[in-house]
Formats: structure tokens, sequence, C-alpha cells
């Protein structure tokens, strides 16, 4: 049985905290939601809010007492506060932390030329750092999911444009990424937190599947009745030397937030594609045994998203 009960979830607002909360509930989980001081957002019934700035590190602690895991559900734009908010969660005793990765593989060999990456990899480094001190009952967990291909196509962020009827194909198409439903994110949380010691300081890598854009081409010309949709094809080269020519315009105009540029996404986009998979952007060799889905059930699911059900 998990010596876990009681979760903070910091974020719960967001994707990950929407659909981590209810399934935590579902699990049998304590659940209190540390929103910001100036929040409104609404939360399920049956959970605790109580409210604190991320930096904060006094008010921090002081919620985060009696909680035994942290889930940090905030987007990346939020890893600036970090450093205080593992150092509340030491200070209030915190078991487990389960951090803001939720994306692709900021942890590959190569991430760091990706300068989007950075702000995660200078938390995850302290983050090990005051971790690893003689005596210390916190650890951590980071949970990869790879891009929501459900959340992205429905929300206009993905590869696949529904609404426009086009596919941009970046170089060759033969690149496979790892891509999961966002609901696989609140699944893994729960899983780690009831298997704490299995998952115990260290990267968990789940996706449902790992499809190249030409697999997708084929499988939308599979289901879409004969309905014409456009490829866009784009130099994946040329695209990366805009990303990073625009990259460092950013830096030297003094950009603090990158999240939403257009750098950033075009970095996010070449980190997917790169031709010989230079970012583990398909890692399914690093993949948890047993997860992953057969590509039919990709089929279904792309006929429910693009309106062929």
């Amino acid at each position: 049985m998990s010596s876990i009960k009681n979760i903070a979830v910091l974020g719960a607002a967001g994707n990950v905290g929407k659909t981590s909360v209810p399934a935590l509930l579902s699990a049998g989980f304590v659940v209190t939601i540390i929103a910001r001081p100036e929040s409104t957002a609404t939360y399920p019934e049956g959970v605790t809010v109580k409210k604190a700035s991320y930096d904060d590190l006094e008010t921090l602690t002081e919620v985060l007492k009696g909680q035994d895991a942290l889930i940090e559900a905030f987007n990346p734009a939020a890893a600036e506060h970090q450093s205080i908010i593992v150092r509340a969660a030491l200070a209030a005793g915190v078991q487990r932390l389960i951090t803001p990765e939720f994306s692709t593989d900021s942890f590959s060999a190569h991430a760091e030329e990706v300068g989007i990456f950075e702000p995660k990899q200078k938390a995850q480094k302290e983050l090990e750092e005051l971790t690893s001190a003689p005596g210390c009952i916190l650890s951590w967990t980071a949970i990869i999911p790879g891009a929501w291909f459900d959340w992205g196509i429905e929300g206009g962020f993905f590869w696949i444009d529904k609404k426009q009827k086009t596919i941009t194909r970046f170089g060759s198409g033969n690149q496979k990424v790892s891509i999961s439903r966002l609901q696989l994110s609140a699944e893994t949380i729960v899983t780690v937190l009831q298997n704490p010691g299995k998952y115990r300081n260290r990267v968990v890598y789940v996706a449902d599947y790992a499809v190249s854009t030409n697999e997708f081409i084929s499988i939308i010309n599979e289901i879409s009745s004969g309905e014409e949709w456009k490829v866009v094809d784009v130099d994946i080269e040329e695209f990366k030397k805009e990303g990073f020519r625009l990259w460092d315009e950013d830096t030297k105009n003094g950009v603090k937030t990158r999240l939403f540029t257009k750098a950033y996404t075009m970095l996010g986009t070449v980190a997917l594609f790169d031709e010989e998979n230079r970012y583990d952007a398909d890692y399914t060799y690093k993949q948890e045994p047993g997860t992953g889905r057969p590509i039919e059930s990709l089929k279904e699911e792309l006929k429910k998203l693009l309106g062929y059900n």
C-alpha cells in the first residue's frame, strides 16, 4: 500500500490539473489545491482549496504542511519559482514532488541545444542537488508524455489542422514522434503516487503511440471518406535556422517570458521533427513496459477528433 495519501496540486486550473484532480479523487487520494491569491477558478467537489503565491516561501510552507506529495501541474513559465517551491516542500516535510515536465523529452542528451528546455533543466539540476542531501525525505518523479495529440488537435496546436483540413509535414515526414492523450498524464500521476518506491527519483516515459506525419497522412486518407486534405511541406532545416534566428533576436531584445513567442514554438517543433531524432521525440526505447496502444485505437480516436465517427 502506498504511503502517500494527501496530495497538493499547484496549477490545478491548467490542462494537467483539470484532468489529474478528478483522477486523484477517483483513486481515493485526499486533494488540496493551492491556488494563487488572485485566482477565481472553480474546482471539483471534494477538494480543499488554499491560497499562496509561488514566490512566497513562508505561506507555501504553511499550506504544504501535512501533504505527502506535491504535483507541479503549472506551465513551464512558472519553473522560475521552482527553487522556492522545492524549499517549501522540504520545510513542510513533503515526501514526493512530481515536477512540471509533461512534455517532450527535456532530459534528452541534446536537449540543451534547444533553448526552450533551459528553465526546466536548471530547475531539475537544483532539485536533484537539494534532494541528494543526507537524510532528505523529499524525492521526485518527472513524467514525460510527449505531445498531447487530442488536446493539440482540438486547440489548433497540432500539425493536423482540422478546421483548414491541412497536415503540415516538416522534413521528410518519416520521423516518428511519441504522442499521448492528455488523460494519460493524469493516469500516470495516479500510478506513480500509488507506487512511489518504483518511481522514486527518476523519469517516467509514457506514450500512447509513436507515429510519423506520413503515417498520420495515411490514416487520415483512410478515415476521411474521400474528403480532401492538403499536405503543407516545410523544410525543417530552414525552419530550424529561422527559429534560432528569432530566439537570438529575442535574447538581444531582453525578452524574459518566452513561452508563447514564435521562436519558442518553432524550436519546440524542431525538437519534435529532427530527422535524426536528435532530441528523442521518439522515445519508444525508454518507454515504461506495458504502456502504449495499438494503431487501430489511434484511428478510432482520430475519427472522433476530426468528425468522421
